[in-house]
């Protein structure tokens, strides 16, 4: 007899009761016709940043282009009603889904797997799956759990991994369009046409969505509820993924360090001046704990470190890396009120927008420089060394008011240009209009930060 829990979810399962559906921007590709052995697809990223809805979109897509319901499996294992989670919970879904449907075994079926990792061994259980069923197969997971290393591990070279951020700016406003078609209409443009009207809308949407962020469920909310639920986030990540996953002895320590890592966002984070600052309110721990620590933050998308670039392969870079938290509405939450300033939100935007961008850089292909000459800063150099690529400069600044802080802003970027022999940089600015700046046949384009978010 079928697990009526089993049966329940799927025969309940309607996209219908999930709209409406905001699209996301990242592309999974076209989708595999379903065939034994096919590569499967896995979307990660932090809880709550939409995975399962990124499913659903891909699963709308399918239906679209002419596949049946009856062929496309949604089976979501986080649900405390099934208890222990076992590989024979995975073939009592299958088993249930094709006695419902036969077609779907015999035509061959699309099967999502949301929330996999809470399934023990679900590496084995997902080859076994590959390997024997006729299917085009995607599946979502919590980071910590599903991490590229792992997924590289169980997969060798069957599966790719997919990073789903909480929503870009571009998808913030579509989400509102969807929410209040009232108030910008322009969720979907890709021109530069805007009306003043759209221009002032915009400029407002990008102050909101540097305090507001990404997370699908914050929007709309209002504030208290929407900081309660984003320190929560954290704090989920910080028990369960890390402390839980890791077996930490000391979760006040790692509290505190995720507490002190996000009220950081845009800046260099001293491990030697945490420590100290620890020991001195009593909490005992070490280096060797806190770079352990920062390394599960990153593993479990709730934060980023950026490190400085390395312009030759035989260079070792010393100086600390810049923190980036995953969402600026996250940092906002957490922060305290005196941190929270729009400069280091906008470069933190700025820097996860880079990363959806570069999908497949290596790990230092998005870093911060510091000229030779002056050691100017250069905020962001995107490119990869070992590809000789081109490298894009960007300098990320709140505002472009006056002569001193223009001269400020381009300095680095005409030093950098003048060493590596590049001739084009960009300023991106929060408040500011659109120009260009020239020197020795060099360029510097300035943009205004909503400008350059919705060119995607």
């Amino acid at each position: 007899m079928a697990n009526p829990v089993i049966a329940e979810k799927l025969a309940s399962f309607n996209i219908e009761d999930f709209q409406p559906i905001v699209k996301r921007d990242l592309d999974l590709g076209a989708p595999l016709v379903p065939k034994a052995g096919n590569l499967v697809k896995v979307v990660t990223g932090m809880r709550r940043s939409g995975k399962s809805y990124r499913l659903f979109q891909e699963m709308e897509r399918l239906h679209q282009s002419g596949i049946s319901w009856n062929r496309i499996c949604y089976f979501n294992f986080e649900d405390d009603r099934l208890g222990s989670i076992t590989s024979s919970v995975g073939d009592e879904v299958l088993e249930t889904f094709f006695a419902a449907h036969p077609e779907a075994l015999r035509e061959g079926s699309y099967l999502f797997f949301d929330e996999l990792q809470e399934m023990h061994g679900w590496g084995a259980w997902l080859r076994r799956v590959v390997d024997s069923v006729k299917a085009t197969i995607y599946v979502s997971g919590s980071s910590s759990k599903m991490l590229s290393s792992e997924i590289a591990t169980e997969f060798r070279g069957r599966a790719l991994d997919f990073e789903l951020l909480p929503y870009s700016f571009r998808e913030f406003v579509r989400s509102y369009n969807v929410i209040d078609s009232g108030r910008i209409g322009i969720g979907n443009r890709t021109g530069d046409d805007y009306s003043l009207e759209e221009r002032l809308a915009l400029q407002q949407a990008m102050k909101d969505y540097l305090t507001i962020g990404g997370f699908p469920a914050v929007q709309g909310l209002p504030i208290p509820q929407r900081i309660a639920l984003l320190q929560s986030y954290a704090q989920r990540v910080v028990l369960r993924d890390v402390v839980e996953r890791h077996n930490i002895a000391r979760p006040r320590v790692a509290s505190a360090l995720a507490r002190r890592a996000l009220g950081s966002n845009g800046k260099q984070l001293s491990l030697r001046k945490v420590e100290n600052d620890l020991r001195s309110v009593g909490l005992s721990t070490s280096r060797e704990l806190l770079g352990d620590l920062l390394g599960y933050f990153e593993d479990a998308y709730l934060l980023f470190r950026v490190r400085e670039l390395s312009m030759s392969l035989s260079e070792r870079t010393t100086s600390l890396p810049k923190i980036y938290a995953i969402d600026p509405g996250l940092a906002a939450a957490v922060s305290s009120a005196a941190t929270r300033e729009d400069g280091q939100r906008l470069e933190e935007a700025v820097y996860l927008e880079l990363r959806r961008r570069n999908i497949g850089l290596r790990r230092d292909g998005i870093a911060s420089f510091h000229t030779r000459e002056h050691a100017y800063e250069i905020d962001f150099v995107v490119g990869d060394a070992l590809e000789s690529e081109t490298y894009e400069l960007y300098q990320v600044t709140a505002s472009m008011d006056d002569e001193m802080t223009v001269k400020r802003e381009t300095r680095a970027l005409w030093e950098m240009m003048s060493e590596r022999d590049l001739n084009e940089g960009i300023i991106i600015v929060g408040d500011g209009a659109e120009r260009d700046y020239e020197h020795n046949g060099s360029v510097i384009h300035q943009i205004p930060a909503w400008k350059w978010f919705l060119r995607g």
